[in-house]
């Protein structure tokens, strides 16, 4: 994971998660899950290593008119808005997760390392959250293939049955 004032993102390997070649709607499939782990988790006031995110000043709570122990950081939304993806620094078995640059780039920054904000460390990918998310998407390839599949009866088995019924068939 690189963290600094320009940059936050982390670079996953597919390949470790999903096997050999991951093909282009795994990844795409992987880093919006990716990003809506990190945006619920955050939300939910939990870091990335599962604590609970430091307690707003009282007066920051009051402002955003929550409890002091309602900590989410979100208070306009752009920053957790800056979360994306960016394709050109992708490797053929990998995903890059970021905040887009700029000034929310900053501010996650502070977040996560706690240089002029208390320290929430929200940005990231742990092992086993990228296994749950690698499981949720073998799972619908896997329910994606069985109703691909149908009912298992093919065409040959569907006129025997047509001929065993004496049913006309029309053209």
């Amino acid at each position: 994971m690189i963290v600094s004032l320009k940059q936050l993102s982390q670079d996953i390997n597919l390949k470790e998660y999903l096997g050999d070649t991951p093909t282009a709607k795994q990844k795409k499939l992987f880093a919006e899950l990716a990003i809506d782990v990190i945006e619920n988790r955050t939300l939910d006031g939990r870091t990335i290593n599962g604590g609970k995110f430091k307690k707003y000043s009282k007066e920051y709570a009051d402002a955003k008119g929550v409890t002091r122990d309602s900590v989410d950081l979100f208070l306009k939304g752009k920053m957790l808005d800056g979360l994306g993806r960016r394709k050109s620094k992708e490797k053929s078995g990998t995903v890059f997760v970021q905040m887009k640059k700029g000034k929310e780039t900053l501010k996650a920054f502070n977040h996560n390392t706690g240089d002029t904000l208390p320290k929430r460390e929200f940005f990231g990918l742990t092992d086993e959250e990228a296994k749950a998310i690698a499981k949720e998407i073998a799972e619908t390839k896997e329910e994606k293939r069985k109703a691909s599949a149908g009912t298992g009866t093919s065409l040959s088995e569907l006129r025997a049955a047509i001929d065993l019924l004496d049913i006309e068939q029309v053209d």
